[in-house]
């Protein structure tokens, strides 16, 4: 599964790569060019959607990690990007970092930073979560994440989102699988010149995943669903 998930995100980052800035210049009018727009609204809100790329439990007051991560989400409409944005999209993908940091009473924060390469595109988000159960080695793990993200570096339109998700971990030695659920709500304001309407996005979405530990080095791959998008993520880091 994790050269599966490699090989996917290195073809979508491929391809982000070699596209431009990604910047709304419909070449559409009327309510044709709005619900392209609400479509892309979802893709992209998929893209920056927060990835836990980690269990559940509480790593505890020394807890800390730090690893590079990378992610890819395929579009769900390339014309409706075409008519959006003029440019040809099959998928968008991410690469940046991602630090986590426990704290006491079963409570961890993150937060990333991530760019679409070859774009001036950049993705910041946050985390809270806590662990309602917060693991063991006999024990699982249960948590509530709440997490924010927000775009910077586009200039024709705005983009946020916010989920909340209940995740679920247990650790056999070095693998710890996880899964998750919960919703993202999601804002996509394009420049008034564009004549768009503001596009509201509300999906569920669901993630499953494994991270492995060999010592202090951990390999997370992960697969989600937000709404209909399909979404891959891996990290690369260390963690205490």
């Amino acid at each position: 599964m994790n050269s599966r998930i490699l090989a996917v995100l290195l073809c979508g980052l491929t391809t982000a790569v070699s596209a431009k800035d990604v910047e709304i210049t419909p070449t559409c009018v009327g309510a044709v060019c709005q619900q392209a727009f609400d479509s892309v609204a979802e893709d992209l809100v998929a893209v920056i959607d927060y990835k836990a790329l980690g269990p559940a439990e509480a790593t505890g007051l020394t807890g800390f990690g730090i690893g590079a991560v990378m992610s890819y989400v395929p579009v769900d409409v390339e014309a409706d990007w075409q008519q959006v944005t003029g440019q040809d999209f099959s998928g968008l993908g991410l690469v940046g970092l991602q630090v986590t940091k426990g704290l006491p009473l079963d409570l961890d924060i993150g937060a990333f930073y991530t760019t679409v390469p070859g774009t001036d595109v950049d993705v910041y988000g946050a985390e809270v979560r806590y662990a309602f159960l917060p693991g063991s080695t006999t024990m699982p793990a249960l948590s509530l994440r709440g997490s924010y993200v927000t775009v910077a570096g586009v200039d024709s339109f705005d983009l946020e989102s916010k989920a909340l998700e209940l995740a679920f971990s247990k650790g056999f030695g070095p693998i710890t699988p996880y899964v998750g659920v919960g919703y993202v709500w999601g804002e996509a304001e394009a420049d008034p010149s564009t004549g768009l309407r503001k596009a509201e996005v509300e999906d569920t979405k669901a993630t499953i995943g494994v991270r492995l530990s060999l010592g202090l080095f951990e390999l997370t791959p992960e697969v989600g669903q937000v709404g209909d998008n399909v979404t891959y993520a891996l990290r690369l880091g260390f963690s205490v």
